[in-house]
Parts: C-alpha cells; structure tokens; sequence
C-alpha cells in the first residue's frame, strides 16, 4: 500500500487495550486509524468520518458489534463500508449472525497479524468497488441519458457460480447448498477443465477447492487474477486446509473468501451473498464507467467517434507508422450545400441526412478505419496501411454510395446530397498530425471551390 492511498481504519472495542493492540498490528501498513471504545461512538465517528473499513468487537456493552453492523448498513451513509466482527466466540452460529447483520468477514481471537493485513487489504478493494461505483453513478447522471435497456437486461441477467472440485461427492454436496439461489451453476473437476470454462463463459463467483489434480487451486487463482482486465471473478476457496499460512497464501494470490470443509450451510450461503454482492459492485460499476468513456469519445448525434477522439487515435496512428514504417492516409470530407438543407427543411433535416451520411460512410470502410465528425458538416476518416492511391479508391467510393443514395427527410421529402473529399498520405516522419489534417483540408477545399463532389489528394510535403 502506498503513501497516496492512506486508507482509514476504524478499530472498535470497549477495551482500549485491544484497540492498541489492533492498531499495532496494522502499523506498518499506511493506514490512519480511528478508534471508538463503545456501539455508538463507531456509529457517530463512522458517521462522521466515513473510514474505509470498521474492525470492530462483536462483544460489547450496550450496542454489540451485531447491533452495530445492522444499523451501518442500513444506513446510506455507512451501508457500504465494509465490516470486519472480531469475537473469541465460536462456532458458526455467530459467524452467520454477523454475516446476516451485514458483516463482511470475521477474524478470530488471538488476531493473526498475517490473516488480519490480508483480509483487510481484500475487503479495502471491495470498498474501492463501492466509492468508485457512486462517482461513476453520479457522472452518468450529471452527463449521460440513462440506458434503462441495457440496465435492465443486467439486472435481469443470472448469475454463474462455477464448482471447482475433483470429489465428485463434495461438489454434488455444494451444488445442493446453492440450490435456491437465483443462480446458474457449473462444475469443474480440475483446474484446466475450470480455465477453459471461465475463457468461454461469464463466471461471477468460483467455488474453488485447493487440493486439485494437475493445476492446483493457486494455480487457478493466479492464472484468473492475471487476466482480471478481461473478467473479475470473484473467488472462494474451499479447503480442508486449516493454517493460516495457507489462507495468507491464498489471499495474495487473490483470494476473496475462505472457508475450510466441514461446511456450514448457513455460513457458506452468507458468503456466497456476500460475494455476489461484491461482483455486482464491479459489474455496475464497470457498465457505468464503460458508458462514461463511450459518451466521452462519440458524437452523440451521429454515433461516430467525437472531434478529440479523432485527434487522439490520428497521433497514435502516425507513431505506430514512424515506428513501423506503414502508410496512413487522412480523408477530410464536408457535405456540399449543406446550410441549404438546414435552411430549407429545417435543423432536424440537417440531423437526419448527418446521420445517414455517418451510416453511408460507415458501411463503405473497413473494420480498423475511424471515422469520426470533425465539425458541423464535415468528417474525417482516418486509413491506416493505407497509400494515397487505394486511399483515393476509397474516397471515390464513399463519394459515390452517397451521391447515389436518396436521402429521406420529414417522412416523405427525398434529397440528393453530394460530398467533397480532400485526401492526404501522412510522410513518414516528416510532419505532425496537425500539418497531415492541413494538408488534406487544403485538398478539401481545393476541390469544394472547383467544382464539389469530387476528390482531390494533396500533394506530399518536400523532403
């Protein structure tokens, strides 16, 4: 953890010895600590200061850990910091009390140090899931229509439990504790069989078993955590290991939960809960921020990327060239007479014929070609492995599907637009994105004030 993260810790117990002790334990870590010594100061500081994390006693005068998990959660203030209960309890009676109050994870007394850093810095991620989820949340409505179709098909879309475990018995007995969970479930005998599913599935959750023949449980772990930027999984790993050398293990290698065989019903469905949850976390969180970036780089009117997105791509594209020494040629196109129809038809015309001319172009260039809307009329397509020669064909291409296309306006008024193309082959290493989109708007207009729908290519730079 570095300096710049500086997480906040909030350690509760009515003996201030446990506090410090607490708080020793996690002092090399870069973590700011607050401390509260009963249920309703934690209440009133988490209220306060907002922590990252709460870790916190179960047994307490007045408000015990139980009562104050259930009221941190019922509040919109608090319900997503995560809650870790510390008890000398035992049993999993109590674990699950905790975890129906809406408690994250538990640690036993004595508190391993090891078990402690790792389960916090697991918990520390979900709650980043969380603060990253309500920024995104609240972008997306200050900027973007709402997407209630796709929101809808999301939250209507099952979630998929894999079972990884070689006893057939053991996972026969796992699938029948998920039973009633709205879930679809898969199973696994080994860790590759488990890989191949989790490349051509969507997987949510991963039941998986340590012992396994071939690849191992880290093994898996390791293999899916590496390629999190394709697909997060969140894991829980089933064991009949019981050190914790083994858990500490598992939770750098990127474990999210850990239960160790025999398994108690009740304990084992809170988990699973409260796994699901945290994946629903980064789904949301991910379709927000995937919109987010999409509004930021389309021109909401044509759906074609926007003005800076084209500059963006263009500069990449000329450094991929110096680099590579490949061709890249740049269209510059604006639609002839244009302000005409805007002038005659009115501005939503001028909409529908933008959007037509954007699906014409579109559907004339190839797959790894951008084309983006430069400005009012005009757009500009960028060609990469291109020389001027094929890019021209091109150009003549476009040129002709729109010239040759009847454009319909007002439901019934049937308009013949033409475009102007002015084209230019970027030289390698003698000009910047800036002098390649003058050169091809200088090609432009030449043509424009010649005689429109036409092409011309402007003349390479001299050496």
């Amino acid at each position: 953890m570095t300096a710049e993260t500086n997480e906040t810790i909030l350690i509760v117990d009515d003996d201030p010895t446990n506090v410090k002790l607490l708080a020793a334990k996690l002092n090399d870590a870069d973590y700011t600590i607050l401390k509260a010594y009963g249920g309703q100061e934690a209440l009133e500081v988490a209220q306060r200061q907002s922590p990252g994390l709460v870790l916190m006693d179960v047994m307490m005068p007045g408000l015990n850990g139980f009562d104050v998990t259930t009221q941190l959660k019922k509040s919109p203030q608090t319900s997503d910091i995560p809650v870790i209960l510390v008890t000398a309890l035992d049993g999993s009676d109590n674990k699950t009390k905790g975890l129906e109050a809406g408690a994250d994870d538990f640690l036993n007394k004595p508190v391993n140090t090891a078990e402690l850093k790792a389960r916090v810095k697991s918990l520390l991620r979900m709650k980043r899931y969380s603060d990253q989820l309500k920024a995104r949340a609240f972008t997306k409505e200050m900027t973007l229509s709402p997407l209630n179709d796709e929101e809808t098909v999301a939250e209507l879309r099952l979630p998929t439990l894999l079972i990884v475990e070689d006893s057939a018995s053991d996972a026969k007995l796992i699938r029948s504790l998920l039973n009633n969970l709205p879930c679809n479930i898969l199973t696994a005998q080994s860790g590759e069989e488990a890989l191949s599913i989790c490349r051509n599935r969507k997987v949510d959750v991963m039941i998986l078993d340590l012992m396994l023949p071939g690849l191992d449980g880290y093994g898996v772990v390791k293999q899916i955590k590496e390629k999190a930027a394709t697909q997060v999984i969140q894991i829980i790993v089933v064991t009949s290991l019981q050190d914790i050398d083994s858990k500490v293990k598992g939770f750098e290698f990127g474990v999210d939960d850990f239960l160790v065989k025999p398994i108690h019903f009740n304990e084992f469905l809170a988990r699973v809960n409260s796994l699901l949850k945290k994946k629903a976390y980064h789904d949301k969180l991910m379709g927000s921020f995937e919109a987010a970036v999409q509004a930021a780089i389309t021109d909401k009117l044509t759906g074609v990327y926007n003005s800076g997105y084209f500059q963006h791509c263009l500069k990449n594209e000329l450094k991929r060239a110096n680099r590579h020494h490949h061709p890249v040629s740049l269209l510059m196109m604006d639609i002839d007479d244009f302000k005409q129809v805007n002038d005659r038809h009115g501005h939503l015309a001028g909409d529908a014929v933008l959007q037509a001319i954007a699906a014409q172009i579109g559907g004339s260039i190839r797959d790894i070609d951008i084309l983006a809307r430069y400005g009012g009329d005009e757009f500009a397509i960028i060609l990469p492995f291109t020389q001027q020669k094929n890019a021209a064909a091109v150009a003549e291409r476009i040129r002709r599907a729109i010239a040759e296309f009847a454009f319909t306006v007002n439901e019934q008024t049937s308009l013949n637009i033409s475009v102007s193309i002015g084209l230019a082959e970027y030289a390698i290493g003698a000009e910047t994105a800036q002098e390649v989109i003058h050169r091809a708007d200088r090609a432009l207009y030449a043509t424009k004030s010649d005689r429109k729908n036409n092409v011309c290519s402007g003349q390479q730079p001299a050496p």
